[in-house]
C-alpha cells in the first residue's frame, strides 16, 4: 500500500511515515518548503514534493492528513474528488498500534520529553519498542521507530481530541492547562475530555502537583513533590550535568536534564517503568545517558563566551518552567530570552498569562507573533502584547521585528550572556545567526584588577592577582591593572616599589576605573579585603566582584564573624577579643585562665595568611603572643585550641551559592605558618578532604549558612576545624581567598571541574549580576 502525507514534514507526520517505511510500505508526500526532516525521509525511501499540487495525488494512495490541513487544500480536494481513503494522523497512529501494548503520554506540557525518556528506558532494557515522539530524540536522531517488541510508546495529542481514540495499556498524565481552546471551546469541555481519558486508562501515572488534575479526582498512581504523592520526589538538586532526586526510598536518581519539571517527568517514567518490571539499573542508565529531544532546552552553540539554547515552549507555563530550569543551570549569568509568540488564538486566550512568565529572565527580546497559518484577530497584535508586557515587566522587555531580530539581539549581547530562543515558530532558526553576528562583532568586557594594598598580606595579594590576570582570556577581556603600594598610592600595573610624590590617587586613575565594566579587587587583609575598597567602588558606582563594605568588615573581624554565625546555629570555638588600648598583661592572663585551659591561640583579629598567629602553652607565652599579635593589629582574639583537622570550603555565588569539594590542609597536627602556605615549602592541600559523606553534607550546610549570615557575595572560603569526635567548629571566613599557585580556593574548584579561567569567568559574571540587580 502507498501512503501520501499532506504535510509530510510535520514532526508528528514524519514519525508515522518513518514507521510505515520501516514496515515496508511505500510513502510519499508534500510540504510547503524543504526541511532537514524531509531530506532525511528522502534518504530513508520516501518520495518528497515541495509545494502542494493536485497532480501529486495519483489516485491509488491512502491519504494521511493532520488537523492543520484545511479542506481547501488542493491535494485534499483532489483526493476527495478521486474518492480515496482518508486517514487522520491519529487514525493512522491507532492502526499502527494494533497488536501492541500502547504506552501513552498526554497532558498540556512535557509530553515530548517524557515520551522520549520512556522510549529510551525501554530500549535500554532491550525491549525494542516502537515509538512516535513529537520531537527528534537526539541520541537516535529520529522521532519514530518500528520496533519488534510488544510495546508502542506515543504521545497522545489533546490539541484536537485525538488522544481519546486509543485506550492505553498504561499512560502518563503530566498536567492540565487551558490551551487549544480554539478547538475545545471552553475549559469545562477540556476537563471533560481529560476525565474521559482517565476513565479509559487502566494503569495511569498522574502528577498530583497539578491542582487542576486533583480536582478531576484522578485515579491511578500519583507522583510529585507533594506529601500526598504515591511516588514522592524529595532531596531535589541540580548538578552540572542535570538533576538528582530521590523517589520514595529510591535514592539519588540522576537525570541528564534540567529543572524541577523534568524531575516530575522523570518520576512518572521511573514509576511506569518499574510497573513494567524493568530493572532499576536499566532505568538509571537510560536516565544518565538521555540526551533529550531537539528543541527542548537544546544547547545550540557557544561563541565568544555567549551560549545559545533553544526551546519549543509556547504556552506561558511551559515558558516559565523552561526559563526557571535554565536559570537554575546558568545561575547568575545574564539570561536573555528571545520570545516569539505563537498563534493569534493562543495570545488572545492567554494574553495576561504571557506577562507573568518571564520573571526569571534578565532581558526579554520579543518579536512578531508567528501566525502558524491563522488569520489575524482584531486587537490581538504584536504591538498590543508588547505594550502589555512592557507595562508589567518594565524596561527589561525589548521589541525587534522578525526581519531584524537576529541583528538586534546580537547587537545587545555581551560576553558571558546566555540566550534562550523560545517559541513554536521559526524562532528556532534564529540562534545560529545571532551567534555568528555576535562573534563577528566580538565585543570585549573591560575588566579592572586591583591589588597590593597596605596590609601585611600585600605580597600574597600580588601573587593572587597575577594568577587571576593569567586566567583572563585576552580575546574577551580588555584588562586594566591597578596596584596600591604599601604606602597607599594608586598606580597602573604591578610596579609598586618606588614611592611617588603627589596625590594618593589621581583623577586619571579614577576616570580609567569608571570606564570599566567590572572590577576584581584582589586584596587580602585590612584596608582592602575588609570592605574599604568596596566602599570606594560603591561610591563611584563601579560594579565589582566580592563582598560589599558591610559584609567585608564583618568577615575581616574574626570576633564579629563568630558573633554573627553563632546566631545562625553554627558551632564556634570559645573566644574573646582584646583591644590594644585597654590591654593589661595581668588582666589578659586572668581572663584566659578563667575561661580556658592552655594551650590557646592568639591572633590579630583582622589578618589572614597566619600572620601574627601563635600558640601559647602557658602564661608567659600568652603575653609574648599577645604583644606579637599587637604588632600587626590594634585588636587581638584569644581562642580555645581545638584538636582536629582543618577543612576548608570554597564558595562562589551571590544569591545562588555553589560550593566546591572540601579541601584539607595536610599539616599532621602542625601549625600552618605563613611560609607553609606559599611558595615551594607550602603544605599539601588534599582535595577532596578525606571525610565521610555525612561530614561533607554537614560541612556544606554550615559553610552556606556562614556565607549567607555574613552577607557574602561573589566568593569566599569558609574554614572549619573538624575535631576528633567528628564535630565541625567554625574557624574563620576569607571574603577574598588566596588565588596563588598553592592556595586551596583554585585547587578546590579545579578538582571540582572548574579550572581557573572558568572561575574567573564566573567571578566577572557575578560582578556584572550584582550591577544588574541594582
Amino acid at each position: 500500500m502507498t501512503y501520501h502525507f499532506i504535510g509530510l514534514g510535520g514532526i508528528g507526520m514524519s514519525a508515522l511515515a518513518r514507521i510505515l517505511l520501516q514496515r515496508g510500505s511505500a510513502v510519499k508526500g508534500s510540504d510547503i518548503k524543504s526541511s532537514r526532516i524531509l531530506q532525511e525521509l528522502e534518504k530513508e525511501g520516501a518520495k518528497v514534493q515541495i509545494g502542494h499540487s493536485a497532480e501529486a495525488i495519483v489516485g491509488t494512495e491512502t491519504i494521511v492528513y493532520s488537523t492543520d490541513i484545511k479542506e481547501d487544500n488542493v491535494e485534499w480536494l483532489s483526493a476527495k474528488e478521486k474518492n480515496l481513503p482518508m486517514m487522520h494522523r491519529s487514525d493512522l497512529l491507532d492502526a499502527l498500534m494494533k497488536g501492541k501494548k500502547n504506552l501513552l503520554v498526554t497532558g498540556t506540557h512535557g509530553k515530548t520529553t517524557t515520551t522520549a525518556l520512556l522510549a529510551a528506558v525501554l530500549m535500554e532494557a532491550g525491549l525494542d519498542p516502537s515509538f512516535v515522539v513529537g520531537g527528534l530524540v537526539r541520541s537516535l536522531n529520529t522521532n519514530g521507530k518500528a520496533g519488534k517488541g510488544e510495546y508502542f510508546v506515543a504521545e497522545a495529542d489533546e490539541s484536537d481530541g485525538s488522544f481519546l481514540k486509543t485506550p492505553a495499556h498504561a499512560a502518563i498524565l503530566t498536567n492540565l492547562d487551558d490551551d487549544h481552546l480554539d478547538y475545545w471551546g471552553s475549559s469545562r469541555v477540556l476537563d471533560l475530555a481529560f476525565q474521559q481519558f482517565i476513565a479509559q486508562t487502566e494503569n495511569l501515572f498522574w502528577c498530583c502537583d497539578d491542582p487542576r488534575l486533583c480536582t478531576l479526582k484522578t485515579k491511578g498512581t500519583s507522583y510529585g513533590f507533594s506529601e500526598k504523592a504515591d511516588l514522592r520526589i524529595t532531596n531535589f538538586r541540580q548538578s552540572k550535568n542535570g538533576i538528582i532526586f530521590n523517589l520514595n526510598q529510591t535514592k539519588d536518581i540522576e537525570l541528564s536534564l534540567f529543572g524541577k519539571h523534568n524531575a516530575l517527568n522523570g518520576a512518572a517514567v521511573f514509576g511506569l517503568a518499574c510497573s513494567l518490571n524493568i530493572p532499576e539499573s536499566a532505568i538509571r542508565k537510560a536516565f544518565r545517558e538521555f540526551l533529550g529531544t531537539a528543541r527542548r532546552l537544546e544547547w545550540k552553540g557557544e561563541k565568544h563566551k555567549v551560549v545559545v539554547y533553544d526551546d519549543y515552549g509556547h504556552h506561558p507555563n511551559e515558558i516559565r518552567a523552561t526559563i526557571k530550569a535554565l536559570r537554575d543551570h546558568v545561575r547568575e549569568r545574564r539570561l536573555v530570552v528571545v520570545f516569539q509568540p505563537h498563534r493569534y488564538t493562543r495570545v488572545r486566550d492567554l494574553f495576561e498569562d504571557f506577562t507573568n512568565c518571564f520573571k526569571d529572565a534578565d532581558e526579554v527580546m520579543m518579536t512578531d507573533i508567528y501566525s502558524a497559518g491563522e488569520q489575524p484577530i482584531p486587537g490581538i497584535t504584536s504591538a498590543t502584547l508588547y505594550a502589555k508586557m512592557r507595562e508589567k515587566l518594565g524596561t527589561k522587555v525589548h521589541f525587534f521585528p522578525r526581519t531584524h531580530l537576529e541583528s538586534g539581539v546580537a547587537s545587545f549581547l555581551k560576553p558571558l550572556d546566555v540566550v534562550l530562543t523560545i517559541g513554536a515558530g521559526d524562532i528556532t532558526q534564529a540562534g545560529e545567526p545571532i551567534l555568528n553576528l555576535f562573534a563577528a562583532r566580538a565585543p570585549k568586557l573591560s575588566v579592572a584588577v586591583l591589588c597590593g594594598g597596605q596590609s601585611a598580606e600585600h605580597p600574597v595579594s600580588l601573587m593572587s592577582a597575577k594568577n587571576i590576570v593569567k586566567a583572563l582570556d585576552p580575546s574577551v577581556y580588555d584588562l586594566k591593572l591597578f596596584g596600591i603600594t604599601k604606602e597607599g598610592e594608586w598606580r597602573k600595573g604591578f610596579e609598586l616599589d618606588a614611592p611617588l610624590a603627589g596625590p594618593k590617587i589621581t583623577s586619571e586613575i579614577i576616570s580609567e576605573l569608571m570606564k570599566c565594566d567590572v572590577c576584581i579587587p584582589v586584596f587580602h587583609g585590612p584596608r582592602g579585603e575588609d570592605g574599604m575598597i568596596a566602599g570606594l567602588l560603591d561610591a563611584l558606582q563601579i560594579p565589582y566582584v566580592g563582598c560589599d563594605y558591610r559584609s567585608g568588615s564583618i568577615c575581616m573581624h574574626k570576633g564579629w564573624t563568630k558573633q554573627v554565625v553563632v546566631h545562625h546555629n553554627v558551632p564556634i570555638v570559645p573566644f574573646f577579643t582584646q583591644m590594644r588600648s585597654s590591654y593589661n598583661p595581668q588582666e589578659l592572663i586572668k581572663k584566659i585562665e578563667e575561661n580556658f585551659v592552655y594551650p590557646v591561640w592568639i591572633k590579630p583579629v583582622h589578618l589572614g595568611s597566619s600572620i601574627g598567629v601563635t600558640r601559647a602553652a602557658n602564661s608567659e607565652e600568652a603575653i609574648r603572643s599577645a604583644e606579637f599579635a599587637f604588632g600587626y593589629d590594634d585588636e587581638i582574639i584569644v581562642e580555645k585550641e581545638v584538636v582536629g583537622r582543618q577543612i576548608e570550603f570554597s564558595v562562589l555565588g551571590n544569591e545562588r551559592v555553589q560550593i566546591a569539594l572540601p579541601g584539607e590542609i595536610v599539616n599532621h597536627g602542625d601549625f600552618v605558618a605563613y611560609d607553609k602556605k606559599y611558595g615551594s615549602g607550602a603544605m599539601e592541600i588534599r582535595v577532596p578532604a578525606a571525610i565521610t559523606e555525612n561530614e561533607k553534607e554537614i560541612g556544606y550546610e554550615l559553610a552556606e549558612r556562614v556565607y549567607r549570615a555574613c552577607g557574602c557575595k561573589g566568593l569566599a572560603r569558609v574554614d572549619f576545624f573538624l575535631d576528633t569526635q567528628g564535630y565541625f567548629w567554625f574557624n574563620e571566613i576569607n571574603p577574598f581567598p588566596g588565588c596563588t599557585d598553592t592556595s586551596a580556593f583554585p585547587k578546590s574548584w579545579t578538582v571540582s571541574g572548574m579550572a581557573m579561567p572558568q572561575v574567573v569567568d564566573e567571578l566577572v559574571a557575578l560582578g556584572l549580576n550584582r550591577s544588574l540587580k541594582r
